[in-house]
């Protein structure tokens, strides 16, 4: 496969943002949602740390996340040029691939429904002509070659998660902070991040719904199955085919959900809708109809689980601030708790909520100032009941499921709220942050 990259220097880059207005311009493209942009690390001068600016569009890796990871298949590679493009026909607007994308690519077109990117000017190379912001770049910083190697680029404020970037950065500026005399006051705290408190849960509601209903609708199962108890069909079957429909809401394209099962090979939103959706239908017929084996019940709950596992892998990318595994929200130990809450189960319910406990006292992620009120109702109400359950026989089950279901659900809003995916801006942030501390 021919790759065609980028070429940046940052010696003679100025920050004029000719190339952002001449993709823009060439591709039809909406000025909020650029291809390109010009990254300035280092914005407002601190001295103990240089200035430079990345021009960065989508940078065609070898091994783009985008491609991988997206569950409709929307994304190919270009093998005459190496370009990663986009069909939007086939594109469900899941917005996934802004999340694995550490180079902000992809961007989200709300009056569209579903992503859209840099082409790498595909249309220009078919004539022989550079794309427009190599062209339009009036001091020759932004280049345009095709190589057989792509080399690492090890820069401070560029995101480096393996993906090789088809693009090559040169430029003999200081990458580090000059050697001062006495430390500066209260390092990195003009540079910081702006705080994560509650943003991504109202990005992500629907996904937050969906995801605590299906971990409790797979405990449930399992743990009727491990009981050979029943449950009331018609109150499952609404909440979970309920709890499918309130996903659908954070795509932009809902009549192409059908479309998010396609790439089971490589993603695992694809896995986590085809295994959820087994479950489901699964749980349904097997409890339908009491005449169906014993071990049926147990392959629905493994397909059951199977899911969850792919629920907690969907949000293990590279560069999150926080760690999402393991995390005392994650859908297979919660629902294993659910599970020992159910069944009564000690020897299950003891050491997932224990686990679970230390998990939410050593997260790392900064607390916002919901988050500090709402700790001692999640541990409170969420945990404590189920290990007094655990302990005491006579301890009321409602009041160990409620209190259970009511601190998983501030615990999994927890989650949703520190998510903050890695760009360009978010790398820059970091990495002048070491610089000034």
């Amino acid at each position: 496969m021919t790759q065609a990259g980028f070429f940046l220097d940052l010696d003679r880059c100025t920050g004029c943002a000719a190339c952002v207005i001449a993709c823009s311009t060439e591709n039809r493209v909406e000025p909020e949602l650029p291809w390109r942009r010009v990254h300035t690390f280092n914005a407002r001068r601190y001295p103990s740390a240089p200035v430079f600016h990345y021009s960065l569009a989508c940078n065609h890796c070898a091994d783009p996340s985008c491609l991988h990871n997206c569950p409709a298949n929307a994304y190919t590679k270009d093998p005459s040029t190496g370009a990663v493009l986009l069909d939007e026909t086939r594109c469900i607007g899941c917005r996934y691939c802004t999340w694995v994308c550490p180079y902000e690519a992809p961007q989200f077109n709300h009056q569209t429904g579903i992503m859209q990117k840099c082409t790498f000017c595909d249309h220009r190379q078919v004539d022989g002509i550079e794309p427009a912001c190599v062209t339009a770049c009036p001091v020759d910083a932004l280049n345009f070659e095709t190589r057989g190697d792509l080399p690492e680029v090890v820069r401070p404020g560029f995101p480096d998660t393996g993906l090789r970037p088809a693009i090559e950065v040169v430029g003999d500026r200081r990458q580090a902070a000059p050697q001062m005399t006495s430390p500066s006051s209260e390092p990195g705290h003009l540079c910081a991040g702006k705080p994560l408190a509650w943003r991504g849960l109202r990005e992500e509601w629907s996904l937050w719904l969906f995801t605590s209903i299906a971990i409790g609708l797979v405990a449930l199962f399992t743990a009727s199955a491990a009981q050979s108890a029943g449950f009331h069909l018609g109150l499952f079957a609404g909440a979970g085919f309920g709890a499918m429909a309130i996903s659908a809401f954070h795509l932009g394209k809902i009549g192409r959900i059908w479309r998010g099962t396609l790439n089971f090979r490589r993603s695992w939103i694809s896995r986590e809708v085809v295994f959820f959706s087994a479950f489901l239908v699964g749980a349904c017929v097997t409890g339908s109809s009491p005449a169906i084996p014993l071990y049926s019940s147990w392959i629905v709950a493994a397909s059951g689980f199977a899911a969850l596992l792919a629920m907690d892998m969907v949000y293990r990318v590279p560069g999150q601030p926080v760690i999402t595994v393991p995390h005392s929200a994650m859908a297979t130990l919660t629902a294993a708790f659910y599970i020992g809450i159910l069944t009564r189960n000690q020897a299950l319910l003891l050491p997932a909520a224990v686990v679970k406990l230390v998990l939410y006292l050593t997260r790392r992620e900064r607390p916002s100032p919901a988050g500090k009120l709402l700790a001692p109702v999640r541990i409170g109400v969420g945990l404590f009941p189920a290990i007094a359950l655990a302990l005491s026989s006579d301890f009321p089950l409602a009041w160990a499921i409620a209190g259970a279901f009511i601190g998983e659900l501030i615990d999994r809003a927890e989650f949703y709220a520190a998510l903050r995916f890695l760009t360009p801006g978010v790398q820059i942030d970091r990495d002048l942050e070491l610089m000034r501390s």
